[in-house]
């Protein structure tokens, strides 16, 4: 199915006078091996939340006066000690950077296709490579989602260079979330709704939330 969808986008170029000429010449297929990965084990204990949310939170103004709403963020994390991820994978994006890198990929367009968007970390991980390595890579943008198992593409030179300003992106996008939660439940706290078990709308699901929260800590 997949295959016969390709095809058909294929032949749809051939019918446009402004884009048929991005299929003249030869087409190669190239497979990539898997990149290597590990289990690994993130901490979601309370307390490595708090500290993960006020590394987010330092130089803002949310430090003194939202305590109540950093601990009703922090309670939608709570999953337990931890959750162990046996078979993280490498997204075919990142896969497809480090064999640009290694040099493995040659004569390629600054473009990586993909069937659907990027998921919300592989979207921060390109902006940060693109900043540290002065690149250009683009994608069809960012569903905003997040995958459990997904793993850091290890660039080895690069990496030091790349997690501060990848944590970096990810630890604005925690501040985001939280502003959201904590404006939503002033808004609540301040409407006539009556008592209950009031429900709101996130930037992204909890459970995408948890899974970005994952990836800021087990890309330390």
């Amino acid at each position: 199915m997949s295959f016969l969808i390709s095809a058909n986008r294929l032949f749809s170029l051939t019918q446009s006078h402004r884009l048929r000429k991005l299929i003249q010449g030869k087409f190669s297929v190239q497979a990539l091996t898997s990149a290597t990965t590990a289990p690994y084990f993130c901490d979601l204990s309370s307390e490595t939340v708090q500290e993960a949310l006020d590394a987010a939170l330092a130089e803002t103004d949310y430090l003194s006066d939202w305590d109540e709403e950093r601990e009703s963020f922090i309670r939608q994390f709570l999953e337990g000690p931890g959750v162990v991820h046996w078979k993280p994978t490498v997204h075919a994006e990142l896969a497809m950077i480090i064999a640009m890198v290694k040099g493995e990929i040659k004569h390629v367009f600054p473009y990586i296709g993909v069937s659907k968007p990027s998921c919300i970390m592989c979207s921060h991980y390109i902006h940060a490579f693109n900043k540290v390595t002065q690149k250009n890579i683009a994608t069809k943008g960012s569903h905003g989602k997040a995958y459990p198992g997904w793993f850091w593409p290890s660039l080895p030179g690069r990496d030091g260079e790349l997690r501060p300003v990848f944590l970096g992106r990810m630890r604005q996008q925690l501040l985001d979330d939280f502003k959201h939660h904590a404006e939503t439940l002033r808004r609540l706290s301040d409407s006539s709704v009556g008592s209950g078990d009031p429900r709101w709308e996130f930037g992204q699901t909890m459970g995408e939330v948890k899974e970005m929260f994952k990836a800021i800590l087990s890309a330390h």
